[in-house]
């Protein structure tokens, strides 16, 4: 009877056993699946909150900021109702309803988003109230779904049931395993969701995941029933959150990842095209890198050198790692090649993120260790209690994030650029490692510390000013570089283009050589036009289109808004030659905000309203070709008003131009359409869309008779610039798809092609822009003149 009674309890305790191992799968893929979530919805909503913010890295790092504070409260909030609730997976369970919840505003944005703008009008848009607005969106729409994102660490730890073969913290584990569920969500919604489908259901799936993640929460709340006890006291408050000095290095450990993970993006921007894609593998890489070093440290954590006497090594490594990444950089790009394009996008963000694995991995990994050693120092993983500091480290941790993308931003990027700016970063990680060096290492350790401290110091004056951000064939005419948060502005001057203005290494904003293809997208539409008096121009860049309007004596204002506050300096400073001074001329107006929401805030405004060329795969650009946009356009211009919006044909293929075709036609019940010049070689089309009026050839000669433009070819006679019209396109002519800001055909589909295809795409220039013209052209009706 005896052993009888021994095999019951062994057996119970068997399934005991397997009972609380079933329960502990729940709970990781809980973390992972959470993991995922939250960062799909972070890259999903900054995507579309760049249709109300702006396309601006400003209104991206808005969006940035509100998460990260969000987390970083929800973590504190955590660690507080950690010491007062007894069921906390309900708790949890309640948070993802929340977040569903809370994430319909978000998904249901364009739909309700446009007419604030006009409401608030484009001098108060400009002016204080307008920041104010944007920042008060951003924090009521992100702030509070990431507030119970931020909950799930600090409540899913209290008073942890299930037993550990190693002494680990098993809220390093859980931060591991969500850290790697948040790579695995950001790679499959910029890899396979959005590239397929529009926002709105890949949206709606996240948000059914965050109910699937509730059901899962409440199974296990029903699986462990309460635990522990209720404290409330201010005392109990105290004695669970963390010495101040882990507080402080938690923050300090999410500043300067932060503010690398900034730096990184954008270096690694002057390599890849500038799309959609691109950021997405550069943040799953940082977040992947931190990943290996949570799950390194859970591993080792009774090693000392997971301890605090690995604490200096760790900082003075990921020091010298981090501002010697740019000769990295540069030593490896010239062995990849993105212009040649890739075999499909998933080739395309494997081979970036292992670029950046390459470049930026080693010092990622190094200082990811910072923040679990911290979290495994401050508390003893076998007292049920020290688990609830989780909440209070991972406050500090994201507070300090938030405050190092601003600094990286704001300060860095501006005063150092890209490579001296990582080159202070490293520094700043030596001076944390001396500050601790006393009190936990040997003395020895100052003086390596000294040493590489000198080296960086060497690099930042000697080695890393002579690093640029253009191709070394292009450094020879480089005349000056300019940074801020929208990348790097190189001023060249070049053999071939003349003074030019180039982003990110990669897309030429203008150049003086095409100066009088670049005037003539101004001439043209505002020739059409019988008395062009108010015009508003939708991007500047070097001011020689807006600077053509000054040739026109019917022209009384111009209003030109740009995007990049670098970009204007730029253009009053290195192109008041060849823009006819517009930036100093009374008649103009310069406006730094974002084009179509800038656009949406007017009414009645203009005459003419002339877009200029914009990148079709850029991030934001593409909102520039949606119906949405057009509508706003209509609504800006006068009753007889005129809007132009030209289109680079050399960065387009067929589908892409007849999808921006479609969508034009959706609001303009016409679209008469112009080329910019008859060459070949990088051909541009605008398309011609009138509110009320229409095209009147006997306006448009009177108005060559008095204007003093004649230098231009086009120009001399109505004969010369009716070999500049391609024909007319009335809606109802043209089917297929079309542009919004949900579906983001343009700028997904302009991306992925780009990658695909790099610089040998089959866009429309030379041989192959003839015979499609000549096709195009035998389609339309044209209207007699």
């Amino acid at each position: 009877m005896f052993d009888n009674v021994k095999w019951c309890m062994r057996e119970s305790g068997k399934k005991s056993m397997q009972a609380a191992r079933s329960t502990l799968a729940i709970v990781y893929a809980l973390a992972f699946f959470g993991g995922a979530t939250a960062l799909a919805h972070q890259l999903l909503w900054t995507r579309r909150m760049v249709d109300l913010l702006g396309a601006s890295a400003g209104s991206a790092a808005r969006v940035f900021g509100c998460f990260f504070l969000g987390l970083a409260l929800g973590a504190m909030l955590g660690a507080i109702l950690a010491n007062r609730v007894r069921r906390p997976w309900r708790w949890l369970a309640a948070a993802e309803v929340v977040i569903a919840c809370l994430s319909v505003p978000i998904l249901l944005l364009p739909w309700w988003a446009d007419g604030i703008w006009p409401w608030l009008g484009p001098d108060r848009l400009i002016g204080p109230l307008g920041g104010t607005l944007k920042t008060v969106l951003s924090v009521l729409l992100v702030l509070p779904p990431a507030v119970m994102m931020g909950l799930f660490l600090p409540l899913a730890v209290r008073d942890w049931p299930f037993p550990s073969a190693r002494k680990t913290d098993p809220g390093l584990w859980l931060y591991a395993i969500n850290t790697a569920g948040a790579v695995m969500g950001l790679l499959a919604v910029a890899a396979w969701m959005l590239p397929r489908f529009s926002m709105l259901p890949v949206m709606t799936f996240i948000l059914i995941g965050n109910l699937i993640a509730a059901i899962g929460c409440y199974v296990v709340d029903l699986l462990l029933g309460p635990v522990g006890q209720a404290n409330t006291t201010p005392e109990s408050l105290r004695a669970n959150r963390p010495a101040q000095p882990y507080l402080i290095m938690a923050a300090a450990s999410g500043f300067l990842i932060m503010a690398t993970e900034v730096i990184a993006l954008l270096m690694t921007q002057l390599l890849a095209p500038m799309s959609f894609f691109a950021p997405a593998a550069v943040l799953g890489s940082v977040i992947a890198a931190l990943a290996f070093s949570a799950f390194v440290v859970a591993l080792g954590a009774q090693r000392l050198f997971f301890r605090e006497a690995g604490l200096v090594p760790i900082l003075a490594s990921a020091g010298l790692l981090i501002a010697l990444s740019p000769l990295l950089f540069h030593a490896l790009a010239p062995q990849i090649d993105f212009a040649s394009g890739s075999r499909s996008l998933f080739i395309f963000l494997l081979q970036l993120s292992l670029f950046v694995a390459l470049v930026f991995g080693p010092a990622i990994i190094v200082a990811g260790f910072w923040f679990p050693l911290i979290a495994n120092a401050s508390g003893q993983p076998d007292e049920p209690r020290s688990r609830l500091r989780w909440g209070w480290l991972l406050a500090a941790n994201g507070l300090g994030g938030l405050l190092g993308a601003e600094i990286a931003y704001r300060v860095l990027l501006p005063l150092f650029g890209p490579h001296q700016g990582l080159g202070v970063i490293g520094f700043v990680y030596l001076i944390a490692a001396w500050i601790c060096a006393p009190s936990i290492t040997k003395p020895a350790w100052l003086w390596t510390i000294r040493f590489a401290m000198a080296l960086i110091i060497g690099l930042l004056l000697f080695v890393l000013p002579r690093l640029h951000t253009v191709h070394p064939s292009l450094v020879p005419g480089l005349v000056a570089e300019q940074h801020g948060r929208e990348g790097s502005l190189a001023i060249m001057d070049d053999p071939r283009m003349g003074r030019a203005m180039v982003l990110q290494n990669q897309y030429v904003l203008g150049a003086t050589a095409a100066s009088a293809e670049a005037a003539r997208q101004a001439h043209i539409p505002l020739l059409l036009h019988p008395a062009p008096r108010h015009v508003a121009f939708i991007g500047l860049a070097t001011g020689i289109t807006a600077g053509g309007a000054l040739m026109h004596e019917a022209v009384e204002t111009i209003e030109a808004v740009e995007i990049s506050h670098v970009v204007t300096r730029a253009a009053g400073e290195w192109f008041t030659d060849y823009n006819q001074g517009v930036m100093k001329d009374d008649r103009a107006r310069i406006v730094v905000e974002d084009g179509r929401t800038w656009l949406a805030a007017h009414a009645d405004a203009f005459d003419v309203i002339i877009s200029d060329l914009f990148l079709p795969w850029g991030p934001g650009e593409g909102r520039l070709f949606t119906v949405e946009h057009f509508e706003a356009a209509r609504r800006a211009l006068r009753e007889d008003g005129l809007f132009c919006l030209w289109l680079p044909m050399y960065q387009l293929n067929n589908d892409q131009f007849m999808v921006i075709l479609n969508s034009f036609l959706r609001v303009f019940p016409e679209a008469q359409i112009f080329r910019r010049e008859t060459s070949a070689a990088a051909p541009a089309l605008g398309l011609m869309g009138w509110r009320s009026a229409e095209l009147n050839w006997h306006d448009v000669q009177q108005r060559l008779a008095l204007t003093e433009i004649n230098r231009d070819e086009y120009f001399e006679d109505l004969y010369q610039f009716q070999t500049l019209y391609i024909g007319a396109v009335e809606r109802g002519t043209v089917s297929g798809p079309v542009n919004t800001l949900d579906n983001l055909w343009i700028e997904l589909d302009a991306g992925r092609y780009r990658i695909l295809f790099g610089e040998s795409a089959p866009y429309f220039y030379g041989d192959r822009w003839t015979h499609w013209l000549e096709s195009f052209q035998q389609q339309l009706v044209a209207r007699s003149p």
